[in-house]
């Protein structure tokens, strides 16, 4: 989480807000020394939809776009996310997302266009449906090879150690 945080800070793309959830009062210690904005997520169980909104109404407070970095995408780099703000500004009322090959998703940049649907998202679900959807002109998509790379299985955190270790070696 720290790391994404610097990430994000180091890109110098916006105001970074950071949505806890679970063990949030240990979780806001890691980066209390970092200029960012802690929101909590009270329902933080019902999965990712919940998390979405929370960045959401923080996001409405002063109608901006929301770009979601999930913290376990551990690859990415602040280059990463400018390219995608780059290619997003170009056409703000568009979604922009992170493209690895067949993978399409986050880092993903959701216009303010989207905030009312967004909220309106329940369960453990991202925004894919709103992205895709048919109400919506097709994505904008920016080639990132980083970001098919998360911490989703024990296959995946076997990936990352070993890449980590290659990286420290």
């Amino acid at each position: 989480m720290r790391r994404q945080c610097r990430c994000a800070l180091d890109a110098g793309v916006g105001k970074v807000i950071v949505v806890l959830g679970f063990n949030a009062d240990e979780h806001s210690s890691l980066i209390q020394d970092l200029p960012v904005d802690v929101h909590v997520n009270d329902d933080w169980d019902e999965g990712l939809a919940a998390t979405l909104r929370c960045a959401v109404r923080a996001a409405q407070m002063q109608s901006v776009a929301v770009l979601v970095l999930p913290c376990d995408q551990y690859r990415i780099v602040p280059e990463d996310l400018d390219a995608l703000y780059r290619r997003w500004h170009a056409a703000p009322s568009k979604a922009c997302v992170s493209r690895a090959g067949d993978y399409t998703g986050p880092p993903v940049i959701l216009p303010v266009e989207y905030h009312d649907h967004v909220r309106r998202l329940r369960g453990d679900m991202g925004a894919r449906s709103l992205i895709y959807g048919s109400q919506w002109s097709s994505p904008e998509e920016v080639e990132n090879p980083r970001a098919g790379f998360d911490l989703d299985s024990p296959t995946d955190l076997r990936i990352a150690e070993d890449w980590a270790r290659r990286r420290s070696a």
